[in-house]
């Protein structure tokens, strides 16, 4: 979960949105992002596509594997 808060932390800055923003436009709270951004809380698929819809990235953007990781070699 740790990638895929710095994901969305990242994806917020760019766009300069403050936290309080981006929960707002995704219908969940600040606390809720900001535990998801330091890789505390889980997330299901529904709210990941909310914040992915109000960042304007696919949500494999913010889900996919970091690179090497989940490769079988």
């Amino acid at each position: 979960m740790r990638v895929v808060g710095r994901r969305i932390r990242i994806h917020r800055l760019v766009r300069e949105l403050t936290q309080e923003q981006l929960a707002e436009a995704a219908g969940i709270s600040r606390s809720f992002l900001s535990l998801l951004e330091h890789g505390a809380r889980g997330v299901d698929v529904v709210r990941l596509l909310r914040i992915a819809g109000v960042l304007d990235v696919p949500l494999t953007e913010i889900v996919a594997p970091p690179p090497d990781q989940g490769r079988t070699r």
